[in-house]
């Protein structure tokens, strides 16, 4: 039996993206807050990613970010778990 597509939708993940145009964050080149969208909705901000480190100690290093996305309105702010980087102008999770 198939779950109901009501049902699957609250389990749909987002890809979120810098609100502002940044295609790609580094050591030498990154903000310390970013203002975080969604691909779906990119005009509307849900959230803000806030650098917490680098992935090494080169200027071309990628910044670390955790992403911390309100879920609607007047609920909590939530942490998504795992570290982010911006790459190609989207958050990509850093393994």
């Amino acid at each position: 039996m198939k779950d109901h597509p009501a049902a699957q939708s609250q389990y749909v993940q987002h890809t979120y993206i810098p609100a502002i145009a940044i295609t790609h964050a580094t050591l030498k080149h990154s903000w310390n807050k970013v203002p975080v969208a969604t691909v779906v909705a990119p005009e509307q901000v849900c959230g803000e990613a806030r650098r917490i480190g680098y992935t090494g100690k080169l200027d071309s290093d990628a910044a670390l970010y955790r992403l911390k996305i309100k879920q609607g309105k007047g609920l909590p702010t939530m942490t998504l778990p795992g570290l982010y980087i911006i790459e190609g102008g989207m958050f990509q999770e850093y393994e």
